[in-house]
Parts: C-alpha cells; sequence; structure tokens
C-alpha cells in the first residue's frame, strides 16, 4: 500500500505543479477559469459548497488576493509549485487519508508534523532561550533522523518541523532533507548561518521552507539574540526574496516585546521583505535562565490575539499565534494528536515546551512511541478547557499537566526541566486563573462560546 500511495503522491503532485505553471502565467483570468473548469465536474454538494467559498474570497476578500498575488510575483513559480503541490496533496490528502486508516489500525493519531531538533548546539545564547538548557554534547545521529522521517512518511506524516539549536549547525541536515523530496521542511532557524551556498542546496528538492526568528526591530532583536543579529536576519531574508523562495517569521512575545509586535506597519514591512507567513509563541519559562516575568501579562496575551485577527486578511502576509488561534485546531496539539517533539537524545516529549518523555526514539518505532501511556493520557484529556483560548496543560491548566507526570513516570530531559511544575508551580497557577479573567470573556463574546459554571483551578499533585 506504501508504495501505491507513493506512486499516486508523485503523479498527483507532478500534476498540481503542471496546473500551478498554466495558473502563474496569468493567475488573474486563469484561476477563475480552474474554478469554473472544477465545478463542472464536481462530484457533490460538498465541493460545490468549497469551491462557492473559493470564489467568494477570490471576488471579495482583499488578503486572499494579497495572499495570491505574492505567490505568484513574489516567489520563483518552480519552487513555489513544488512547496504548494506537497502542501495540497501529501500534507493534506494524504494525510487525512492516513489520518483515518492509522486511528482504525494502530489506534494512533497521526501527527500533522513531527518536530524534530537534530542538535542543540547555537552560535548565539539568547536569553530565556526555550532550548538552552538541554545538553550540547549530544547530536542526532543521521541514521536516527532518517529512522525518523521514514517511520513518519510510513504512516502519512510528511510534513516535518526542524529546530534545535541552532538546525544549521548541524551538518548532515540538506544531506538529509534532499533524500526526503516529498515531504515539507520547515526550518526554523536564528539566519545568522544562512547564506547563498545553504540557499543553494534548497533547490535540490524544492522542499524547504525557511522560518527565521527575530523579536521585533532591530533594538528588540539585538538585545535578546546578540549585538548585529538583526542585520543578519534581514540579509538573510534579502537573499530568499532574491532566490525567490518563500519563508516565514517566529517571534516569541514576551511582556517587553509587545508593543513592538503590535504594530501592523511591522508586519507590512516582513510581507514587504519576502515573508509569506509568520509565527508568534508566548515566551516559555522552560529554558536558559527562566524567568515567568518574560511573560506577556494576561491582558496582553488576550489583546495580541486580538490583533493578529485583525491583521489577517488585511496585509499580503498569514501571522499565526501559537495560542490565540487553537480555537481553529480544537485546542492544545501534542501528544501526537497533531504534533510531537523529538529531541536531540532521541527523547520523544509531547510538545516543544513540555520537556518531558518516557520513550526514546532510538529503542521504540514512532508508532510505539505514539502509543505510549503518557501520550494516551494527554490526548484523552484533550481539550484541557471548554473555552479553546485556554489550551495549553503547562500554563492554562498547569494541574493537568502535574497529574499526567505523575501518573505516568514521565521523566525531565534535561536539569531544571522541571521548574515549570515545581519552582514556578504558584507563579503558574496564578497565572492560569488570571488568564481566565483576561480570556473567558473573549471566548464568549467574541467566538460565541461557552464556559464552566465552576472549574478546579488547582489540584495537589505529588511529582
Amino acid at each position: 500500500m506504501y508504495e501505491l500511495t507513493k506512486l499516486k503522491m508523485y503523479t498527483t503532485s507532478w500534476f498540481l505543479e503542471q496546473i500551478f505553471k498554466y495558473v502563474a502565467k496569468d493567475y488573474q483570468k486563469r484561476i477563475p477559469k480552474l474554478v469554473n473548469i472544477v465545478k463542472k465536474f464536481s462530484p457533490d454538494e460538498g465541493v460545490d459548497h468549497i469551491l462557492e467559498v473559493i470564489e467568494d474570497n477570490l471576488e471579495k476578500n482583499p488578503g486572499v488576493q494579497k495572499l495570491i498575488h505574492k505567490i505568484f510575483t513574489d516567489y520563483d513559480p518552480k519552487y513555489a509549485c513544488r512547496i504548494f503541490a506537497l502542501v495540497i496533496i501529501n500534507v493534506g490528502f494524504f494525510w487525512t487519508y492516513y489520518e483515518k486508516f492509522n486511528s482504525k489500525r494502530f489506534d494512533i493519531a497521526t501527527p500533522y508534523t513531527i518536530l524534530i531538533s537534530p542538535t542543540m548546539r547555537c552560535n548565539l545564547q539568547c536569553y530565556g532561550c526555550y532550548a538552552g538548557n538541554y545538553s550540547k554534547d549530544d547530536d542526532l545521529p543521521p541514521e536516527i533522523v532518517e529512522k525518523i522521517i521514514r517511520e513518519g512518511e510510513n504512516i502519512g506524516t510528511y510534513f516535518y518541523t526542524i529546530l534545535g539549536g541552532e538546525p544549521f549547525v548541524y551538518p548532515n541536515l540538506m544531506d538529509i532533507v534532499n533524500k526526503h523530496p516529498d515531504s515539507i521542511f520547515q526550518i526554523f532557524t536564528n539566519a545568522t548561518l544562512l547564506n547563498e551556498n545553504i540557499i543553494e542546496k534548497f533547490w535540490k528538492s524544492r522542499n524547504v521552507v525557511p522560518v527565521l526568528s527575530l523579536e521585533g526591530g532591530l533594538e528588540e532583536t539585538n538585545e535578546r539574540r546578540g549585538k548585529g543579529v538583526y542585520e543578519k536576519v534581514v540579509l538573510a531574508m534579502d537573499l530568499l526574496k532574491e532566490a525567490g523562495i518563500p519563508f516565514g517569521y517566529s517571534i516569541t512575545l514576551t511582556r517587553y516585546n509587545y508593543n513592538a509586535v503590535t504594530k501592523p506597519e511591522f508586519y507590512q514591512w516582513l510581507a514587504d521583505k519576502g515573508a509569506f507567513f509568520g509565527w508568534t509563541f508566548l515566551y516559555m519559562p522552560v529554558g536558559r535562565n527562566d524567568d515567568p516575568s518574560l511573560m506577556p501579562t494576561p491582558e496582553q496575551r488576550a489583546e495580541y490575539g486580538k490583533f493578529i485577527r485583525k491583521i489577517r486578511g488585511n496585509l499580503p502576509i498569514y501571522p499565526m499565534d501559537f495560542w490565540n488561534d487553537a480555537p481553529y485546531v480544537g485546542g492544545c496539539i501534542a501528544g501526537g494528536r497533531r504534533y510531537i517533539h523529538i529531541n536531540h537524545k532521541g527523547e520523544v516529549e509531547p510538545c516543544i515546551f513540555a520537556h518531558f518523555a518516557v520513550d526514546n526514539i532510538k529503542n521504540k518505532s514512532l508508532i510505539d512511541a505514539l502509543s505510549s501511556n503518557f501520550f494516551r493520557e494527554i490526548r484523552k484529556r484533550q481539550p484541557f478547557h471548554e473555552n479553546l483560548l485556554l489550551p495549553c496543560m503547562i500554563i492554562d491548566s498547569p494541574w493537568i499537566l502535574r497529574e499526567i507526570i505523575a501518573k505516568t513516570g514521565a521523566h525531565p530531559t534535561h536539569p531544571g526541566a522541571e521548574d515549570i511544575i515545581t519552582k514556578f508551580k504558584d507563579e503558574i497557577d496564578n497565572y492560569a486563573k488570571e488568564v481566565r479573567k483576561a480570556l473567558n470573556p473573549i471566548w464568549v463574546e467574541e467566538f460565541g462560546g461557552k464556559i464552566p459554571d465552576e472549574e478546579p483551578l488547582e489540584k495537589e499533585v505529588k511529582v
């Protein structure tokens, strides 16, 4: 079945690439024509409805119009067509097929993406780095990285997020990526090592989408990441734009860069530099010099979500907020529900910010790791709250994380990983209480959701 599916993927992706190339020559006229052709052969009302939504957005949604214009004008069509074919077919259609198949056969959820940190070595020393306390002596052997991707593709995961550490410190990275042309690799990088030689290697399989980290403007980025880093990030953006390669940005939202990253002109600047999408993550006190006071306030978190929802659709860029966008994916996606993280030692963690594990991929198959009691306990309890703006078992319902760790025996994956459930317990519990006050009204008023009349805000759990 696997080989037959791979053949179907290749054929369908090739066909979609040809359509993309055809449309790219005159997209404003040819997209509506293509939609009309598909409508004539539409198999059911469900497809009809999807086509109606597409037509409506093409005609009336300025954000969609700007993004489509960007796809066909800012990026090299040979590269862009490959990326979007893989997204639609392998990461989209075939993942949906495997999700149903694996649920029946193995009783597991299929990760939409698998996060891999092949190394935790890095050429920067950013304060508060979530990965800063992992050891720097261990890299994942290339054959183990290959094993993860091979087993992942076998169960239908064709989207890999590479981070660390700094991924481009890892010498075998592009050799591995280029061996897997059917998958997409989203590589989070500090951008300081990106150069023409590395970018040239992206073209071999045309399946890399780099995501460049910054903290706002020059002052905010150099303050946290080091003098001169902002300038190197901007240079990397210019190189990628010149090469016609789609890329994204990544921001860590803290209490102190909030004002800098809540300005529409900042996101317009990112779009002008060539970014197509971006991620914002809350600062989490789980790494080097961990400090809960760096977290954005509950009010800032709430207002940032409103800000992103306001500018999204009005600028030629697609910004995403990892916490505030949780309602669109049904809450927390950790523990294998939609993603997992495998660190540099092979330990299989439920989340990039939950540094606990029970299994190591070096001596367990991916299916066995996804079937662990640790991950099953997490998935069984998802979503953790009726208010999906409170998706997180680490900072929104921290008593749940403590309970799961105590029940399953999950161990910390580096010194200090347990701080979030021990040293900072009272602060995080208080944060969880306060964030409810900020986000419950938004959940009701903006999303039309409900909240429980009563809820336990704390459980005493021995860890």
